[in-house]
């Protein structure tokens, strides 16, 4: 079995097809066709059941898991060699929206400056694209947000608490008075809006109005607009309550706490540019979000 036939296996997988993955490496069909085929032969079992398409056996799932680890270890081995003192190379990092938005733009911008010959890219999603791409070695790290996160597959670096609050204009004074409104919030599967639904549950309201952005600054534009209200963390709102033009409403710890990890995937070779980066983000000044009060970082200890 041969690096070259994994990488073979590993596109006509993620493709389905044997004409796509050809495309994409660049080879012919018929030369894709039969690596499959020999690797397939070696390994006594086939790999792909071809009805419409190229779908994984239940062998070629097991084989997937061990291709892309060991085709991850060969990439970074290769790096690793070659990489110089200074860092460089390619840093994939995963983030969800509104941190994206609050928090990242001086640590990356301060990481660019640092570290110029680092290719560092930046992925935007939902906290199971963040898991799926971290854990299959698409992502370096990510920044994730759930409730908790016990996987043995992660390492968690960080952990990030931060306090939820209902957010209005400033004329709704009670916090009755907000729930029949429209809440702005991110999309379903959301965890802000599985602990907002929670404690509406608590307090007998069982509809809730939404209307979806995926920004926290779209979000809070909106609140200002009295489109209606939403559930975000106090810090991102803070700027505009000191200025009178939003209000909070605090709600039991039990529905107000949220976390945020930066997690990366155990058995991954940790690069000197990813190593940097986690530095940077241990360091609190690199923190100091302009409109927002300061969160708090706890290190994980490993």
């Amino acid at each position: 079995m041969e690096s070259s036939e994994l990488r073979i296996f590993r596109a006509v997988a993620a493709e389905g097809s044997i004409t796509k993955a050809a495309a994409s490496l660049g080879y012919v069909q018929s030369n894709v066709t039969t690596r499959i085929q020999q690797l397939e032969a070696e390994l006594g079992t086939p790999l792909f059941y071809r009805q419409r398409g190229m779908v994984l056996t239940p062998a070629g799932e097991k084989l997937l898991t061990y291709a892309e680890q060991i085709l991850h270890l060969l990439d970074v081995a290769s790096r690793f060699l070659s990489e110089p003192d200074t860092p460089s190379g390619s840093l994939a990092i995963g983030t969800y929206h509104s941190i994206s938005s609050l928090h990242l733009p001086n640590v990356l911008a301060e990481y660019h400056h640092s570290y110029p010959d680092v290719d560092l890219s930046l992925f935007t999603g939902s906290a199971d694209d963040l898991l799926y791409k971290v854990l299959h070695y698409e992502l370096d790290g990510a920044f994730v947000k759930l409730p908790s996160l016990d996987n043995d597959d992660l390492i968690k670096e960080l952990e990030f608490k931060e306090e939820l609050v209902i957010v209005s204009r400033p004329e709704y004074k009670e916090a009755q008075s907000v729930y029949g409104r429209p809440f702005l919030m991110s999309s379903d599967g959301c965890p802000n809006r599985n602990q907002l639904e929670r404690w509406l549950k608590f307090n007998g309201v069982s509809k809730v109005r939404y209307m979806e952005f995926n920004h926290v600054d779209s979000i809070i534009q909106g609140v200002l607009a009295d489109l209606g209200v939403s559930f975000i963390s106090r810090s991102s709102i803070k700027h505009y309550e000191d200025k009178g033009l939003l209000k909070s409403f605090p709600v039991p710890a039990q529905f107000s706490s949220t976390r945020t990890f930066f997690i990366r995937r155990r058995g991954a070779v940790k690069t000197e540019a990813l190593s940097r980066f986690i530095d940077l983000i241990h360091s609190a000044k690199a923190y100091s979000v302009p409109l927002a009060v300061q969160p708090e970082w706890n290190e994980i200890s490993m």
